[in-house]
């Protein structure tokens, strides 16, 4: 009788053991499905692009206030800073948003590079989709570079005279749609006259 019911004991001890790692597993299961519901819910319209690190040839540079400078020689400087956005829309056509931002740099009172950058969240960070160049080491600057339209990005271009390289000599407009791949021109490319500020 001693051993049926030490036999019963852990037989009870048996069944409570596999139905607590059962229990555990599924605890974990729905732990993970809430955690990955979490980071959906997490836009990227909460992203601080003014605020943000960005990497820009091999280095990073975090922007305070959309503004980053730093001393190059006891009297030169360079700046990075966020001339443009953030724009948000659905460019991707998968019902989600992402964002375009233009940054502006080079020394502080000379031509400035700019290009116009595409984000998207994965896995809850922001990545860069797409980079469009705007200017080359230009002394121009516009009021505006960039329009969403219809999940289209409508950029427009500043480019230099052969003579001087740094000087406007005409702004074009293109559009570009998503093809699922990448982002190519759509329709006609506008050529106007310069508009820098």
């Amino acid at each position: 009788m001693r051993k049926s019911i030490i036999a019963i004991l852990l037989t009870g001890l048996l069944i409570v053991g596999v139905v607590a790692q059962t229990r555990g597993r599924r605890g974990a299961q729905q732990r993970k499905t809430q955690r990955a519901a979490a980071q959906s819910l997490v836009g990227i319209e909460l992203i601080d692009f003014a605020n943000y690190t960005y990497s820009l040839n091999g280095e990073s540079y975090k922007l305070i206030g959309g503004y980053y400078v730093k001393n190059t020689a006891p009297s030169a400087q360079w700046e990075l800073q966020m001339v443009d956005g953030p724009y948000y829309g659905d460019l991707t056509g998968d019902a989600k948003t992402e964002a375009v931002v233009v940054l502006s740099y080079g020394p502080v009172r000379g031509p400035h590079t700019v290009e116009a950058r595409v984000y998207t969240l994965q896995n809850g960070t922001p990545t860069v989709l797409e980079t469009f160049p705007v200017a080359a080491s230009m002394n121009c600057e516009l009021d505006h570079y960039i329009d969403l339209d219809d999940g289209k990005v409508r950029v427009e271009r500043v480019f230099g005279q052969t003579a001087q390289p740094s000087q406007c000599d005409h702004n074009e407009i293109t559009e570009y749609r998503w093809n699922g791949t990448k982002f190519m021109p759509v329709g006609d490319v506008q050529r106007m006259r310069c508009r820098c500020m």
